[in-house]
């Protein structure tokens, strides 16, 4: 699912004045990450080894089949980007999967749409990172364009992000300045899990976020900066800062021996695609005629005889050799899975939920935000949403716009428990104009809503970890190095996929993408290991 737009920016301020820290107390200038080797991927890989799951990689139980190519029936549930990239993969080796897809449409959690009169809106998955390979790959191997966000507000004489708390107006150097003794606070933390891993990473993941801020409550400079960290893990995972391990919020700042940090660590968010997300899920469903089955929801998975027996909600039955689930876990929990699965993993299903984020997105007549008083790019606000973003930026051409009002954690749910959002819409554009003039008059009356909390195949936005779940389900991810899996998520020939299980991309389209194609490459060394 889309990030956070400002998010990025967060990090950089947060980085900015741990830089400042480090200068006022004589202390040498932090590093660039890639030369000391910190990254997300080796959070999950050292939690794994330390021993808080169990094995680091899922083994396969050698089956006793063996089909070619051409034969094996390979069985995908959930047309998403992880199944659909899978389903690609496999189909560019020689291998039909059928796709399984419980709505009456591909895409998952990657849906466009139009609003007033032809301008593109997500109403899911968004934003692209400059370091998304998979992606990246996708959009050139069809053809579609990417709309470069930062180009664009580069050419706009506009602030790029402004920040409206308690009534008042904040400057990005006023805030660099209040968020200076956290971030010293959060480097120093980020240290301690790197001299001694084993002994501070299970105590930071039992914390909450609010736990964490609640302890250093003397390093937060004034009250709007609290407000500001809990928009931010609001929007970026979906949760309350009850609710997110503290883990998450130190990640923000990577270091190595107490000093290094990659300014480029967590991510850009550059690219938007033209004409919206869904052309790519859409670009790959078309090259998978014949295969994908709609309105088709898994109801139970058996395992007889080394064979998967699929029962589906229509009461349709098919048998697989192969099965590569690719659905969010709440998808699964009214699903008989029979079939040997670690306790844990059952556990990792069960209790991992998605964060809670949702939009909200309004049009209007003019684009009354590029202005000196708006933004070119978002605003964080304390306004009933955490910020809000250009939603039509990749339309520049166009004289009318829309702005995306994003939601995380308890906003979001009582957005999906609003039936008539027109009072809570005008609300927004009645707080936004008393800082922005204009939004009030510019508002067109177009309006949109997502509601991912409400369905049952998805169950909130993207990945969030609760406090513990990190460390606890460690081994449940997939890891990649150098281009190949190195962690894998698959039992026997039951294969599990998904943005919520890619250690690197977690919460991004890329997850999916890159889990997909880690998938597809499994599925394939297991038709060619057992043919040899």
């Amino acid at each position: 699912m889309t990030h956070s737009t400002l998010f990025r920016r967060l990090v950089l301020i947060l980085q900015a004045a741990r830089r400042d820290h480090l200068k006022a107390n004589h202390l040498p200038d932090p590093i660039p990450a890639s030369q000391a080797g910190w990254s997300r991927r080796r959070f999950i890989k050292t939690s794994a080894a330390a021993g808080f799951a169990g094995a680091v990689s899922s083994s396969l139980a050698p089956p006793a089949w063996a089909k070619d190519r051409g034969d094996a029936r390979v069985a995908i549930i959930g047309a998403g980007i992880a199944g659909l990239n899978a389903a690609y993969r496999l189909k560019k080796a020689g291998v039909a999967a059928t796709v399984f897809e419980a709505h009456s449409r591909v895409g998952g959690r990657m849906l466009s749409a139009s609003l007033d009169d032809g301008l593109t809106i997500d109403l899911g998955a968004e934003l692209i990172n400059t370091n998304h390979p998979d992606m990246l790959g996708l959009a050139k191997d069809f053809g579609i364009k990417l709309f470069d966000k930062r180009q664009d507000a580069a050419r706009l004489p506009y602030p790029k992000e402004v920040y409206f708390f308690n009534g008042e107006r904040f400057s990005e150097a006023q805030l660099a300045d209040d968020l200076r003794a956290i971030a010293a606070q959060i480097n120093e933390d980020a240290g301690l899990l790197d001299q001694d891993w084993e002994t501070h990473a299970p105590l930071y993941d039992q914390w909450s976020v609010s736990d964490y801020l609640h302890r250093h409550a003397d390093k937060i400079a004034a009250p709007y900066v609290r407000s500001l960290l809990g928009n931010m893990l609001r929007t970026e995972f979906g949760a309350e800062t009850s609710q997110a391990s503290a883990l998450q919020l130190i990640d923000i700042l990577p270091v190595v021996d107490g000093q290094a940090v990659d300014l480029l660590s967590y991510s850009d968010e550059v690219y938007a695609v033209v004409g919206g997300s869904a052309r790519i899920t859409d670009a790959l469903a078309r090259a998978l005629p014949g295969q994908i089955h709609l309105r088709k929801a898994l109801r139970a998975l058996k395992l007889r005889n080394d064979e998967y027996h699929l029962t589906f909600s229509d009461g349709s039955r098919v048998e697989a050799d192969i099965v590569i689930i690719a659905t969010p876990f709440p998808a699964l929990r009214n699903v008989e899975l029979d079939a040997p699965l670690p306790a844990l993993f059952r556990r990792f299903v069960a209790e991992a939920n998605p964060g809670a984020n949702e939009k909200l997105i309004a049009g209007f007549k003019q684009r009354f935000w590029h202005s000196p008083a708006g933004f070119s790019l978002a605003a964080w606000t304390d306004f009933g949403y955490s910020e809000v973003w250009d939603e039509t930026q990749r339309q520049p051409h166009r004289r009318g716009g829309a702005l995306n009002f994003f939601l995380g954690g308890d906003q979001a749910r009582q957005l999906n428990n609003t039936g008539n959002i027109k009072p809570l819409a005008k609300q927004f554009i009645t707080d936004l104009d008393k800082f922005i003039p204009g939004a009030k008059a510019s508002a067109s009356g177009g309006l949109a809503k997502s509601a991912w909390g409400n369905n049952p195949y998805a169950g909130g936005g993207y990945a969030n970890f609760a406090p513990g779940q990190l460390s606890t389900f460690a081994e449940f991810f997939w890891v990649e190095g150098d281009g190949s899996a190195t962690q894998q998520v698959a039992f026997d020939k039951l294969i599990f996929a998904g943005e919520h299980l890619s250690d690197a991309n977690y919460g991004f389209m890329e997850g999916g993408a890159q889990t997909g194609r880690l998938a597809a490459a499994l599925a394939l060394d297991i038709l060619q290991n057992h043919r040899e």
